[in-house]
């Protein structure tokens, strides 16, 4: 299938902009919990900067999903992009600035005000494109993750050389830098929702008086009305929101427990640096997997397989910590039962790492690295796959005229459990930290797989029977 010239050229704009912004974001990826430290806030505080945006994104993403679903004249895709880029760009640069708490959270919720309007246009406009060839979604959904996962491989490792010669605010205004190209980006697309001319997606021969209409009727009593009816008629709705769930737990395990792991058994930042950016190369295999098997096997399947592999991979990281500790127990009692040297050329071999690794490992060779290393890889080729294939799943039962509305209620629930999830890995690591390193990665991994689970829980048919997009389209 082809892909029709008016949906190639914005839709190929779009992931330019997507790569360029997170050019920044990478830079800034390891940065984050260890700017706050470096500043002198205390764990529980850092919790709080982190889980900050999270908040914000809550609380704005039904006004913006509607906005962003509104007629051109009165808001779309493109004003929300650009208006919610442009709060980006300010927030990262009073971040930059930020000396003490209070100003560091309010930039950070400033950041989340931004990226709410500028992440639902975005949702709203690749729904539009990808309704334009709907038999290559996955695979377009699944090239703009690729491009976020290029995007953060290689600015991780430039903001590790800029944090190293100019400091950690640095990082955050390479943010800004890029969210200024994005925008200006932005300002070469063309609007595609709502009904005006420019609309690549309206179907001419569908009666405009009836789109309105069915519009009004599937909004009800606006965007909270919308959500309420999905999550109670659809199980698919409810199992998109849990696998959601569970993905934010493992992107704000990333954030808030990797960097700091990474740092105490890779070497110090740079090595944190490095897996990060290892980590976004290996979401250039597995963002394209992703889409590959959505297109073939179905969004759901995909979801829930990649999800289970990403997530049982997290789940496994205080196995690979303790590495060592295990080995030398197992190697003790082979000894005991009369092993000898061989036990000891085993341990030797088991603890030798292969020469492609050395660098992420960072001068590192033990086998807790290797193993940790290997671990997060492996949950972002998952994480990554799961990614479009969960989008296109949303896409697919989103009711007409309020994609991006409808498409924010799976991110509002992320963003909510992005919020608390900090402090749920934060408590579990300070009763259970020192004895089974890397506790967080299982509670989160932990969630991920249940969420994948829920994804598998759901017969297709139970939409069907209920007629979910149907009734979103009538009066109530």
């Amino acid at each position: 299938m082809i892909i029709p010239p008016e949906v190639l050229r914005p839709f190929s704009l779009l992931l330019l902009s997507q790569f360029v912004l997170f050019l920044g974001v990478g830079a800034v990826i390891p940065t984050i919990p260890l700017y706050g430290q470096s500043i002198g806030l205390s764990s529980a505080s850092n919790g709080v900067v982190i889980g900050a945006p999270a908040l914000a994104l809550l609380l704005v993403s039904r006004a913006a999903g509607e906005y962003a679903d509104s007629p051109p004249g009165k808001g779309g895709r493109k004003r929300a992009m650009m208006g919610g880029m442009a709060v980006i760009a300010i927030s990262d640069l009073g971040t930059a600035y930020s000396s003490d708490l209070g100003s560091l959270v309010l930039a950070r919720l400033g950041l989340g005000l931004g990226r709410g309007y500028a992440e639902a246009g975005e949702r709203g406009m690749l729904a539009d494109l990808a309704n334009g060839a709907p038999g290559l979604r996955g695979r377009a959904l699944a090239l703009q993750q690729a491009c976020v996962a290029l995007g953060i491989a290689i600015g991780a490792p430039l903001g590790g050389i800029v944090v190293q010669e100019y400091g950690p605010r640095s990082a955050f205004l390479c943010v800004s830098a890029a969210a200024i190209v994005a925008l200006v980006i932005y300002g070469v697309l063309p609007e595609t929702g709502g009904s005006d001319d420019n609309n690549i997606t309206d179907d001419e021969d569908k009666d405009e008086s009836e789109d309105e209409k069915g519009t009004e009727d599937c909004d009800g009593g606006g965007g909270g009305e919308l959500w309420r009816r999905l999550l109670t008629t659809s199980p698919t709705w409810r199992s998109l929101a849990l696998a959601q769930s569970g993905a934010s737990f493992g992107y704000a395990c990333k954030i808030a427990i990797v960097p700091i792991l990474a740092d105490e058994y890779l070497g110090g930042p740079a090595g944190a640096g490095l897996l990060l950016s290892a980590a976004g190369l290996a979401g250039l295999v597995g963002a394209p997997l992703g889409g590959l098997l959505a297109d073939r096997a179905g969004s759901r399947v995909a979801a829930a397989a990649f999800g289970m592999m990403g997530g049982s991979s997290l789940a496994l990281v205080p196995v690979g910590l303790s590495l060592t500790k295990m080995m030398a127990s197992t190697m003790a009692s082979v000894d005991e039962g009369g092993g000898g040297p061989t036990s000891s050329l085993l341990f030797e071999g088991l603890s030798s790492n292969p020469s492609w690794i050395d660098p992420v490992l960072a001068g590192s060779g033990s086998p807790e690295a290797f193993a940790f290393v290997l671990l997060v890889l492996l949950w972002s080729v998952g994480a990554t796959a799961q990614g479009p294939a969960l989008t296109a799943l949303a896409q697919e039962k989103a009711p007409a005229g309020s994609e991006a509305t409808a498409l924010g209620l799976p991110r509002a629930i992320g963003d909510g459990t992005y919020i608390v999830a900090p402090l749920i890995m934060g408590f579990f690591c300070d009763i259970m930290g020192d004895a089974v390193p890397g506790i967080a990665c299982t509670i989160a991994g932990g969630a991920i797989v249940l969420g994948s689970i829920a994804l598998l829980a759901v017969d297709p048919a139970d939409d069907d029977a209920v007629g979910v997009n149907d009734d979103l389209t009538t009066p109530a």
